[in-house]
């Protein structure tokens, strides 16, 4: 071997950091935990009895949001050599093979782990998948039903909750009919602020300009206001069910969410992470 060549282990071991780092396991373990959050909310002090499908729900649902970033990174390794050079696949520690079959496997554990759960959330698991899939290979020259996809798979925990859980009788049901707007409103502006940053990237893939591309500012001002309008939604399980611990800390995690409309689009996006977080523990508590 040449003086300054890896050593066989040391390339082995680049090269599973490198696939974790597609798998965004800081993203894939939150989110899916959002999931056990919602089921102990929705099932209530029956939980006790339902941890095992609870569990494997959760699980199964991490493997599915990490074999979608994996293939998203397969998708689009062309744009990501533009935007983010630095990622594994374009950057040559993983070849596309590679982390596709490991895209793959990840949505096959996670249909693994969903066959100790009800076989309404299997075939709910399987819609999830089916449209990730569709969503990375042709989202692109969607427009905007690219940002509207994005945000349909962003709620699909609630109704991967009440697949699990089935339909529970209890004071606090109805308000998951209202997160799910504040969720699909706030991850549309937030699909919308990233895209705006892909520009360069994205205008070498799509050979009609999407509206993102032809008009920015406006598509800003569209996601400033999406932003604003879910963060106010978040007003509606106040005072249908919540309890009074959500009343009195949601003004935080809703002036969170009007004050990164005026933010620059990189802060906008942290402060948005900061809301989501809060709202998460205003509902749990």
């Amino acid at each position: 071997h040449p003086r300054h060549a890896p050593l066989p282990g040391r390339r082995g071991a680049e090269t599973m950091i490198a696939l974790l780092r597609l798998c965004r396991l800081y993203y894939a373990l939150p989110m899916s935990t959002i999931l056990t959050l919602t089921l102990w909310y929705l099932l209530g002090s029956s939980i006790g009895t339902q941890w095992v499908g609870v569990l494997c729900a959760t699980f199964a649902l991490a493997l599915v949001i990490a074999g979608g970033y994996v293939l998203n990174d397969v998708c689009d390794w062309r744009i990501d050599a533009i935007n983010m050079p630095q990622r594994p696949i374009p950057s040559g520690h993983v070849r596309r093979r590679t982390a596709l079959f490991l895209a793959l496997g990840l949505f096959c554990g996670g249909l693994a782990f969903g066959l100790a759960c009800r076989w309404q959330f299997q075939l709910t698991l399987l819609g999830v998948i089916g449209l990730l899939i569709l969503y990375n290979l042709r989202a692109k020259h969607w427009g905007l039903g690219k940002q509207l996809t994005v945000a349909v798979l962003m709620i699909s925990f609630y109704p991967l909750a009440f697949a699990q859980a089935g339909l529970q009788e209890n004071s606090r049901v109805g308000t998951l009919f209202v997160f799910p707007v504040w969720l699909f409103l706030t991850c549309f502006g937030y699909e919308t602020l990233k895209d705006i940053r892909d520009t360069q990237g994205d205008k070498l893939i799509t050979r009609v300009p999407s509206w993102i591309q032809r008009r920015p500012q406006f598509a800003l001002r569209v996601a400033r206001a999406a932003i604003v309008a879910g963060a106010l939604a978040l007003l509606g399980p106040a005072f249908l069910g919540c309890g009074w611990v959500y009343a009195i800390l949601v003004p935080l995690p809703i002036g969170l969410g009007v004050w990164a409309a005026c933010l620059p689009q990189l802060h906008a996006r942290m402060a948005i992470y900061g809301q989501l977080l809060l709202v998460g523990i205003a509902a749990t508590l």
